[in-house]
């Protein structure tokens, strides 16, 4: 699936990159999700990359984007869960990596920063280990969810 020879995430995918911490939660046909370098994010960034190299959502197919909201419904409590986090806010802007990926950031109310400032802002780099541990608390919520399945997403129903 991995196509572009230069791309660091294709190249990551093909096992020809440096692997990412804690490996990967997911491999599915069309998307891999895995945490983000330990020197970019905090503990619990996930990274959700697509298979195919394609740049952005318009490029993405109708299979590709079904998939990914699926994965989305999963992972977004499979994070706030497993990170305690208030809120997961999501970014892809594909800059300096012209794969798309998508980045979920866990923010909890207690941290002075909001919205773009904390994903702009500077933050303690977490050790190998919070990060691997992060990784396994993830994954395991993660395995545990039901997605789009729970009952009160069925019936369009908010806790806010």
């Amino acid at each position: 699936m991995p196509g572009d020879s230069k791309c660091f995430i294709c190249r990551k995918q093909a096992g020809k990159a440096e692997s990412p911490p804690g490996g990967y939660i997911y491999e599915g046909r069309h998307f891999a999700i895995c945490h983000a370098p330990r020197n970019i994010g905090t503990a619990g960034t996930m990274i959700v990359e697509s298979r195919r190299h394609f740049l952005d959502f318009e490029e993405m197919t109708l299979a590709e984007g079904t998939d990914l909201a699926g994965l989305l419904m999963r992972l977004f409590p499979a994070v706030k869960h497993a990170t305690h986090a208030d809120r997961v806010y999501s970014l892809a802007m594909m800059a300096d990596v012209p794969h798309f990926h998508l980045w979920l950031v866990p923010w909890k109310k207690d941290e002075p920063l909001r919205g773009v400032a904390y994903l702009a802002g500077e933050h303690q780099l977490p050790s190998i280990e919070e990060v691997e541990q992060a990784v396994r608390s993830i994954r395991r919520a993660f395995d545990r969810s039901q997605g789009p399945l729970r009952p009160e997403r069925i019936e369009g129903k908010s806790h806010r």
